[in-house]
């Protein structure tokens, strides 16, 4: 509801939200298990070179 309503957000997209409020970056390894899944955003997430590379990369494995 915070990301769909919050004044706070009105100008700003393309981020990660964690307890109402912006996901804060992190970008030191963690272990991913059932039981602890990192909530934290690595900056490589929110790359545009690093999405524009995934995008062109899941393209070329489409036409394959």
């Amino acid at each position: 509801m915070f990301a769909a309503t919050s004044p706070l957000l009105a100008e700003i997209g393309g981020v990660y939200l964690k307890d109402n409020d912006i996901s804060p970056l992190d970008d030191e390894p963690k272990p991913l298990t059932a039981d602890s899944i990192p909530s934290d955003v690595a900056s490589h997430s929110i790359d545009p070179q690093s999405a524009q590379r995934l995008w062109e990369l899941s393209e070329r494995l489409l036409k394959a």
